[in-house]
């Protein structure tokens, strides 16, 4: 969408009860804004890249080198210790109490609309979550451990005030339909 990729400094999600979404505004470093409507499907698609297996080598890399360092190396395995105890102590440091600045300017006129949402993942092992619009602009997300974990507390804190469910129960065991004849009297 920009021509040169900043980094986001601010991400807010809240839901707006007149258009029945959510709306993602991600500020970068530049004081830009992009701002994203969220449907409720869209949403649940975000939250099962975000927890699926797709994601699960950003958040168990750490965790699967170290056990094959462990075998090999003590010295290697402390190092990568240190390296998740950073991490955690970043994840830690987060601000999710802090008045997200809306003096930005806007990229764009009004928000987009995201009809489609993919994980991709770069030659370079980079992994994006990349929102496609209805008019096709997309929006890449770099994703880490921090972004990740910002992004499922701020759609649990939002889904919660919609009323939205996130899980997607598809176990034939859990779901259960009433085959009774209801008689109204």
């Amino acid at each position: 969408m920009t021509p040169n990729p900043t980094g986001i400094e601010q991400i807010n999600l809240g839901y707006h009860d007149q258009e029945d979404r959510l709306l993602l505004k991600l500020g970068l470093l530049d004081k830009t804004e992009i701002a994203v409507w969220l449907s409720r499907r869209i949403t649940k698609a975000i939250w099962a890249l975000l927890h699926g297996d797709v994601a699960e080598p950003i958040k168990q890399a750490k965790t699967d080198t170290t056990k094959t360092l462990i075998a090999d190396n003590k010295a290697k395995a402390l190092e990568n210790f240190a390296q998740e105890v950073k991490s955690q102590k970043s994840i830690e440091n987060m601000d999710f109490r802090a008045d997200y600045d809306a003096n930005r300017q806007t990229l764009t006129e009004t928000a987009l609309l995201a009809v489609q949402v993919m994980m991709i993942t770069t030659a370079e092992s980079q992994t994006h979550l990349e929102l496609v619009s209805k008019n096709g602009q997309a929006i890449k997300i770099a994703l880490n451990q921090e972004i990740i974990h910002a992004l499922t507390n701020m759609m649990q804190l939002a889904t919660r005030e919609a009323g939205w469910d996130l899980a997607l129960n598809t176990d034939a065991k859990a779901l259960k339909v009433d085959t009774s004849q209801h008689v109204l009297h």
